[in-house]
């Protein structure tokens, strides 16, 4: 497996490795910890190169998941031509992926959104802060479609970010001016459709009275949309940087049991289940005196409970743009932090980079490696630099979100 070149780069992540693993080992103060990680992860930016050579870890020649008890290896380069780069699964008809990926914005409040639909057909969802204590999804669909997803909410600046690195299509119900506008300014009109009346069968909206949950995609028919716009590019997207192993790493701790606590009412929780070997998401129902109730987080479409392969924690910064804290510059191309990786019931630790705004987001482990993720789909938490890891009890995680 060839290393990634480029010396400075390795020393500056070396130094980010060792100082998330010894405050974990030291329990040292919090504001002293986050100050020496925040100096080991500027150090790792001015290091950055602007190019990457990825290391290859050898397909096996085992080409599909099941029935088969042998090793499954793929990634980050050189995937087979009927494997999702994204997840490291077989496709039954390798011709879906040469297409753009659809990204849908997805709500999570009100809460009477909720169940989402379409979010268990999704290769990745990305989950972040909006603000006053909420979270909203931009749900990512390659390898397979959904007749179904939202409720579709306005964009946020991150959007332009994800899907121009995913080199996607989204579907959004327009967004504050100058956010839509700088969305605009990266994805061109071709590649957004925010919902209106004749934006069916792509985006369409049903009778619900609840504005927040009129709003659905079907992101077959927005592959069609997209291409038959006459600037549409329907050559296959390179998103090739990942790399996936049924086999579990080495060097992981115990984690059971992982919360994302956006604010105190603002829980997404994920329960590892041995028999599906997936993570479980519970969400919260309600907040009152009692404290706050947790539920199933299940998806409408199917009524079942929402789970994945992969749960992701990235440790990035939040630029707030205004004073009641609902704009924020989320930074992620040209960009690295440390990030947390459950999986098999274990917690990994090591470093996310945003290689360019043309590419996926590669993720290294402790020895400077392409980070193994499960063969399946991620679930990844956008969360601010100063947050929280904490360890509850044994095998119990959890992150509590802050800025600056």
């Amino acid at each position: 497996m060839n290393k990634v070149k480029n010396t400075a780069l390795l020393a500056a992540m070396m130094l980010l490795t060792t100082t998330i693993l010894s405050a974990c080992q030291t329990g040292a103060n919090s504001a002293s910890v986050e100050q020496t990680m925040q100096a080991a992860v500027n150090a790792t930016l001015t290091a950055m190169p602007t190019e990457t050579v990825l290391p290859t870890i050898t397909p096996t020649v085992t080409p599909t998941l099941a029935p088969t008890s042998e090793p499954v290896t793929y990634g980050p380069t050189d995937f087979p031509d009927n494997v999702d780069p994204l997840t490291g699964l077989t496709v039954t008809d390798p011709s879906i992926l040469a297409r753009r990926p659809v990204m849908i914005k997805v709500s999570n409040y009100p809460r009477s959104t909720r169940p989402q639909a379409g979010l268990s057909s999704a290769d990745i969802v990305f989950d972040y802060y909006i603000g006053e204590g909420g979270n909203r999804f931009l749900a990512l669909f390659y390898g397979q479609d959904t007749t179904a997803a939202g409720p579709i909410r306005s964009g946020r600046l991150v959007d332009r970010w994800l899907v121009r690195m995913y080199q996607g299509i989204l579907g959004l119900e327009y967004a504050y001016a100058p956010v839509y506008s700088s969305i605009l300014d990266q994805l061109g009109y071709s590649r957004m459709v925010s919902g209106t009346d004749n934006t069916c069968p792509a985006i369409c909206a049903n009778d619900d009275p609840v504005v927040e949950n009129r709003w659905f995609a079907n992101t077959a028919e927005m592959t069609k949309k997209y291409a038959a716009n006459p600037y549409a590019t329907n050559s296959k997207p390179n998103l090739e940087g990942m790399a996936f192993a049924t086999v579990p790493p080495s060097g992981g701790k115990d984690a059971k049991e992982f919360t994302m606590q956006f604010s105190f009412a603002n829980l997404g929780q994920w329960k590892y289940d041995e028999t599906t070997k997936k993570y479980l998401r519970w969400t919260e129902t309600n907040d009152d005196q009692n404290g706050v109730a947790l539920a199933p987080h299940t998806d409408r479409n199917n009524g079942e409970q929402l789970a994945f392969s992969n749960v992701v924690v990235m440790f990035t910064t939040y630029d707030t743009l205004n004073g009641d804290d609902t704009l924020h510059e989320i930074n992620i191309p040209g960009q690295t932090g440390k990030m947390l990786l459950f999986r098999d019931g274990q917690v990994y630790e090591g470093v996310w980079k945003g290689v360019s705004y043309d590419a996926p987001i590669q993720f290294f482990d402790s020895n400077k490696q392409p980070m193994a993720f499960q063969p399946g789909n991620t679930w990844i938490s956008v969360t601010g630099f100063w947050s929280d890891t904490k360890e509850d009890e044994p095998g119990v995680w959890r992150v509590i979100f802050h800025k600056p």
